[in-house]
């Protein structure tokens, strides 16, 4: 989870004919996340991303952690209502680009307006089960926190998924119980009418209670029509999440059930619909004065859109990582991942066409370790 220290600006503005004043709380906020990280990736014939074994060092920003800064604020209404904005903006920290080119603000910028039962927030979110945001219900049921490379829910399609012009509203009935609905108007793509561009929709809830907690998500993805594709236009996921803190360790659960989706994290993934079930058991433990956390992670998935005989995919993910906080806002990391593809996500490139835009395969055939440091301010 992201931690803040906050650098309060406060602007006072005088309202002279009434003899009051006002005031506004502006927030700074961010993080960085450097690492070192060596990448192998075994050999992958055929096809024309075929690649020799490789071995690589290089220093990778928010391998774990996060590197973007934000500013958020808040004004009190009265009668326990208030109005916010949070936008915020990744960067790689290793070359101070943009994580996004041309973007700012990429990570999430909205508008809100709520109380203690209600919140309403409106502009560029992190989706329902996305493991990113503030309005994610999923991303506390897995241990690496959808970061070291695919070690965190690398099995899952929606990690990372956001869209633009998006609302959400939030409802709290009862403490410990939240039930978020979340829909789109569609995104910026000009060439086609608005009925025809990529809409989401998403309805989930989020029940804490001591130790135990348990989240639900349902969410479909209204896409473009393709050519030939118009019976499979709806894609849907359905993401369950479980998990019990007995203090000496917290056991983790995720499932995932994908329908005819064209997407993963983020990505598009061409005009083939996929069909994908995954699945997550994780933990975490205190140890040393840290945190030890490891997941393992297992992928099935079919191509709904041919009848090839290699249709069918599977792929296992074991990740395994230890963290350490120097200070409260210094935190120190190391991680290793391992993954390896069968089937339609295996080495064999030319005898996998079903699934050639799926994924990077390299990242599916290989392991990776690294240390890094994760500061926030």
């Amino acid at each position: 989870m992201r931690k803040t220290f906050k650098l309060a600006l406060i602007a006072t503005a005088a309202a002279a004919a009434l003899g009051s004043a006002q005031a506004a709380e502006v927030t700074l906020y961010g993080s960085v996340s450097t690492g070192v990280v060596y990448k192998h990736s075994d050999e992958l014939t055929g096809g024309e991303n075929a690649m020799k074994e490789r071995d690589s060092v290089s220093m990778e920003s928010a391998w774990y952690g996060d590197s973007i800064w934000g500013i958020t604020g808040s004004e009190d209404l009265g009668n326990g209502w208030t109005v916010g904005f949070t936008l915020e903006n990744e960067f790689t920290s290793d070359d101070g680009n943009m994580a996004t080119a041309d973007t700012l603000f990429d990570s999430q910028s909205y508008l809100r307006v709520g109380n203690d039962m209600l919140n309403i927030a409106v502009g560029n979110l992190g989706t329902l089960a996305s493991a990113g945001g503030d309005f994610d219900l999923v991303g506390g049921f897995d241990p690496l926190e959808a970061a070291f490379g695919v070690g965190g829910m690398g099995a899952f399609a929606s990690r990372d998924f956001a869209m633009s012009n998006t609302a959400v509203v939030e409802i709290t009935p009862i403490d410990g119980l939240k039930v978020s609905f979340m829909g789109s108007v569609g995104d910026d793509d000009s060439n086609t009418r608005w009925a025809d561009r990529n809409h989401y929709y998403g309805v989930g809830a989020l029940y804490e209670n001591g130790p135990f907690a348990a989240a639900a998500v349902v969410e479909m993805m209204q896409y473009d029509r393709p050519v030939g594709l118009s019976d499979d236009d709806k894609g849907m996921t359905y993401t369950l999440g479980l998990s019990y803190d007995f203090d000496v360790v917290k056991p983790m659960f995720m499932y995932q059930h994908a329908d005819k989706v064209r997407n993963w994290m983020d990505g598009d993934i061409g005009a083939d619909a996929y069909t994908i079930d995954s699945f997550l058991l994780g933990a975490t433990a205190p140890l040393g004065g840290g945190n030890l956390l490891a997941s393992l992670q297992y992928l099935k998935a079919e191509n709904e859109s041919t009848s090839s005989s290699n249709n069918e995919a599977d792929a296992w993910i074991v990740g395994l990582a230890y963290t350490y906080e120097l200070s409260k806002r210094t935190t120190i990391y190391a991680g290793a991942t391992y993954a390896k593809g069968g089937d339609g996500l295996d080495k064999d490139l030319d005898a996998d066409a079903s699934f050639g835009e799926f994924i990077d395969r390299a990242d599916y055939n290989g392991y990776q370790f690294g240390l890094g440091l994760n500061h926030t301010f």
